[in-house]
């Protein structure tokens, strides 16, 4: 009898999400100033209520984006570039409900995306398995889809290096 060992699951490095998180960012912007979504904004709402450092528009819409890309694709667009999918913990789809858990830590870019990947990275629990934190509220996990050149074995993932 002859049994298929399993591929291993491969956990994707800090640097390759930084980047595919980056490319989303800035494509997201892009059609936000395209469609001048912003002006809008300031049109709408009071002054006062306008934050100095992001627009609660852009908030919702990045939320939306990470959400329904992650959720029906497994990705999004800069994943797909750097060949990284976001996954449950034993790498199958994942949930619209994981999707917009997960998506909340990383749509509101300052403060809570530093704090979401510093806890990540100090904590044992979500260090293991590369997770921020708001992954591990949402059970979710980023692998990385390619041929990684090396990769580290510890637990029950292998780690791209």
């Amino acid at each position: 009898m002859i049994t298929h060992q399993a591929e291993p699951i491969i956990l994707a490095n800090w640097g390759r999400r930084f980047i595919a998180w980056m490319i989303d960012y800035i494509i997201v912007n892009i059609m936000l100033a395209y469609f001048r979504l912003e002006d809008l904004e300031t049109k709408l709402l009071p002054p006062y209520l306008l934050p100095q450092l992001w627009s609660p528009l852009s908030i919702l819409i990045l939320f939306l984006y990470w959400t329904f890309s992650e959720w029906y694709f497994g990705r999004s667009i800069g994943q797909l570039l750097l060949n990284i999918r976001l996954t449950d913990t034993k790498g199958g789809n994942v949930s619209l409900v994981a999707s917009a858990i997960q998506s909340v830590g990383k749509s509101i870019s300052f403060p809570v995306l530093p704090l979401d990947c510093l806890i990540g990275c100090i904590y044992q629990p979500t260090r293991k398995a590369r997770q921020r934190v708001f992954n591990k509220l949402s059970n979710t996990i980023v692998i990385y889809l390619g041929k990684p050149m090396r990769t580290l074995n510890q637990g029950d993932y292998a780690k791209e290096a």
